[in-house]
């Protein structure tokens, strides 16, 4: 990772510069922020430890800045200079942009396992009821947790995918009530499901729940979110799992009874309130088996869990983060991500029901009118922290306009070049080594630092746990592409930069298919005849 490397060489290059100085500064690095030049002509990369310094130092931050580029080791940079009112900025060499570049066609494990701390995690998302459709919230948690499993993969964690079933309990009895009053020819009881789905279900044999279930697990496989398990609360609240639970909280004195009631010291671990496990009526309520499914987790070895949920779970953020920290006695942390809410739009239009149905438009709804790849990347578009306004008309169209119709243009584009270059019979040496000089231009040199940020972008997202900034990168380094294919005739007749030309556009090939695999949208080599 570049980042990790300018760091450490300008870790190397300050510690040099404070060791003659009276100063007790001893976590150096916390000093050292790397980050992106705000414009080229400032170079690749911009660093403000100068003025981090200034204050601990009593000195001219512009000052320090000059003293420390002396003692930094100059080999893989082109340039290192000083700008007001104190950053370092370096600029990568030719030779190093090669070297890197380089190694990037050639190894197949490119910008994988950039962490230094792998981690056993268990990441649970959608986990909706079996009692209908999956709604396009539905999908945007689908989107978000699968993309997000590959990028933890991909940066080197242990990665384990699961859906909780929420198959026992009220909501449960009510559907089939509903499906049994169909079949009967009777009205749908008040508070039960009257989506159209419900005569659907009542037409086929078996058990509701299942039957929904069995619908969801179909969808989300087509929509490419591969779970490796279905667990099943019913399961937790027959097989005793559930009372042996609460047997262990009681042993760690963190159950009480009060008004006839049990209830969990949730206080303890950071709660507003005591919560109630177990009613006055002898019934658990639903947080008890939430906790026993959390401490199942950590009993199967998951250390570090995430939890992925809808926005409307904000209150419940503080009881199960103190249901973790009891049962795994603190040697478990989760982190609960709140998917805010999608809005769908044609146009101008909101969009609220299904013309089809008459019901809230489902995801299979969206996924059957403008395809999986639009429907999974405009749901990774935003943080998940941010509402998320989706534009069905423009999700369907064949142009520029569309962001995931201009990434996978690009992916295309340079697979047409390719297929050119062998129908023209031109010559092309696929093993020869890049030699950025050759074609050295402003956009050429962009594109080949834009995909030398790989592996940092997946650092950083694994340690964020945020697709979208992957989102952006994608459309860079396509804009980046777009801009060098314009700018530049690849397939030129002088056979030596053609060369360099043809290698570069390898790379950013290569780069762009790991981001599509890792988005999970289709790497389309076909869109359109180009002259």
């Amino acid at each position: 990772m570049l980042k990790r490397i300018i760091s450490n060489i300008l870790k190397e290059a300050l510690n040099e510069y404070l060791k003659d100085k009276d100063t007790d500064i001893k976590d150096i690095e916390s000093y050292i922020e790397i980050g992106y030049a705000v414009d080229d002509k400032f170079g690749d990369y911009a660093c403000p430890v100068a003025m981090r310094l200034a204050k601990v130092l009593k000195k001219n931050p512009l000052e320090i800045a000059n003293s420390i580029i002396e003692k930094i080791d100059k080999k893989y940079f082109e340039k290192v200079e000083v700008a007001k009112p104190g950053f370092i900025n370096l600029t990568l060499s030719y030779n190093y942009i090669n070297e890197c570049i380089n190694d990037l066609i050639n190894n197949d494990d490119y910008g994988e396992n950039t962490v230094e701390d792998k981690k056993k995690i268990l990441v649970e998302y959608v986990s909706a009821n079996p009692t209908g459709p999956l709604h396009i919230g539905h999908g945007r948690w689908a989107a978000i947790g699968s993309a997000l499993s590959n990028i933890l993969k991909y940066a080197g964690h242990e990665v384990y995918q699961e859906f909780y079933v929420n198959d026992a309990g009220e909501q449960i009895t009510k559907l089939n009530e509903s499906v049994k009053a169909v079949k009967e020819g009777r009205e749908i009881p008040e508070d039960g499901y009257h989506g159209e789905y419900i005569k659907d279900v009542a037409k086929q044999d078996g058990v509701p729940k299942d039957i929904i279930l069995e619908s969801q697990k179909k969808l989300l496989e087509r929509f490419g979110t591969h779970m490796d398990n279905y667990a099943s609360e019913l399961k937790i609240r027959e097989g005793g799992e559930l009372e042996k639970t609460m047997d262990f909280l009681d042993k760690e004195g963190l159950l009480f009874e009060e008004d006839n009631a049990v209830w969990f010291k949730s206080t303890k671990y950071g709660d507003d309130k005591d919560r109630v496990v177990k009613k006055s009526n002898g019934t658990y309520t639903y947080f008890a088996p939430d906790i026993t499914y959390h401490k199942n987790k950590i009993d199967r070895g998951y250390h570090y869990l995430i939890d992925i949920l809808g926005a409307d779970h904000h209150g419940y953020v503080p009881r199960i983060t103190a249901a973790v920290r009891a049962v795994s006695k603190d040697t478990a942390s989760l982190k609960v991500i709140l998917g805010q809410l999608v809005r769908l739009y044609r146009g101008n239009e909101l969009v609220r029901m299904s013309k089809r149905t008459g019901d809230m438009i489902s995801l299979e709804d969206v996924i059957d009118e403008i395809g999986v790849d639009p429907t999974r990347y405009f749901l990774l578009m935003r943080s998940y922290s941010s509402s998320l306004d989706f534009d069905l008309e423009l999700a369907k169209k064949k142009d520029n306009d569309n962001p995931v119709y201009y990434v996978q243009y690009a992916y295309a584009r340079i697979c047409n070049i390719f297929f050119k270059l062998e129908e023209k019979n031109m010559s092309y040496d696929d093993g020869k080594p890049l030699d950025i000089s050759k074609i050295a231009n402003e956009s050429s040199l962009k594109l080949a630092k834009m995909i030398l940020r790989f592996p940092d972008e997946i650092y950083e997202a694994a340690k964020s746990l945020e697709v979208y900034t992957l989102i952006n990168y994608t459309y860079e380094t396509a804009g980046a592409l777009h801009r060098f294919y314009y700018d530049n005739i690849v397939l030129e007749e002088n056979a030596e930069v053609r060369q360099e030309r043809l290698t570069l556009i390898k790379a950013v090939k290569k780069i762009l298919g790991i981001c599509f695999d890792i988005i999970g949208i289709s790497k389309v080599e076909r869109m359109w005849s180009e002259d």
